[in-house]
């Protein structure tokens, strides 16, 4: 390997390693880290849906600015009435380690939805990331459904 491409070689790998998480996506999909997703969140750029069971929004709370839905037979129905129907609004999903909410992301966009963020670690960390918690991000206390 010559000075000149090894010099390529490392300027790319370089840019890789320093790219934004946005640069993360697949398929379509954005693959943000938590610290990115609370900011879009806290400036009213994504909404941010906790696709994790009840069970486990009583246990940890839930990211602070996100709504809840279970992934259950509802959960098509519930979207389209928290996000009006709108295919086009940015959303952000997020579980415990970012396997559901990739399943999720991936499901929405096979049927049409187009501004899908996948939060990377999820609440606990997972293999595309720290997590949310830590990432020492504001979780606050499930209330239940109302």
């Amino acid at each position: 390997m010559n000075t000149c491409s090894r010099r390529t070689f490392i300027a790319a790998a370089l840019a890789a390693a320093c790219a934004p998480a946005a640069a993360l996506a697949r398929d379509g999909i954005a693959v943000l880290p938590p610290e990115e997703v609370f900011e879009k969140v806290k400036k009213g750029e994504l909404l941010l849906i906790d696709v994790r069971t009840p069970q486990e929004w009583k246990q940890t709370g839930i990211p602070e600015g996100a709504k809840t839905i279970e992934l259950a037979p509802t959960f098509l129905a519930a979207l389209n009435k928290l996000t009006g129907g709108d295919k086009n609004k940015p959303l952000a999903f997020i579980c415990a380690t970012g396997a559901r909410s990739d399943y999720v992301a991936k499901a929405l966009k096979a049927r049409g939805w187009t501004n899908i963020t996948d939060v990377a670690g999820g609440i606990f960390g997972g293999p595309r990331g720290k997590g949310w918690k830590a990432s020492n991000l504001p979780m606050t206390r499930w209330e239940g459904n109302k």
